[in-house]
C-alpha cells in the first residue's frame, strides 16, 4: 500500500534536520517531503528517487508570510531549526535564531 502522508521539515540542512530528511525520504511512509529553509540540500546530495519525492523551497525567515507555510498542505511539520553560539557569531544572533 502506498502512503499519501506528507511531511515538511524546517531546518533540514542542520545537524538534526539532515538525518530526519534522509529517514523520511527513504521511508515508504511518506509520499512527499518538503524541505523549507534558509538553505536547501544540494541536488548533488540527492538520489533520483529523493528528487521525485522532495519539494525544496528557500525561505526568508524575516518574511514568513510569503513562505506559504499556512496553506495546510502538510500532514506533519518537523521543526529542526537551531544553531550554536559559535556558528551564529554572537549571543544576539544565537538568541534570534533559536528563539525567534
Amino acid at each position: 500500500m502506498t502512503s499519501t502522508k506528507t511531511a515538511l521539515i524546517l531546518g533540514a540542512t542542520g545537524a538534526v534536520g539532515r538525518h530526519l530528511l534522509r529517514e523520511l525520504l527513504s521511508s515508504n511512509e511518506w509520499s512527499k517531503v518538503g524541505e523549507y529553509g534558509r538553505r536547501v540540500t544540494p541536488e548533488t546530495n540527492l538520489s533520483e528517487n529523493d528528487k521525485s519525492k522532495l519539494e525544496q523551497k528557500t525561505i526568508d525567515f524575516e518574511h514568513l508570510d510569503a513562505a506559504g507555510l499556512k496553506d495546510g498542505r502538510w500532514d506533519v511539520v518537523f521543526v529542526t531549526l537551531g544553531t550554536t553560539r559559535a556558528t551564529a557569531g554572537s549571543a544576539e544572533m544565537f538568541e534570534k535564531i533559536d528563539r525567534e
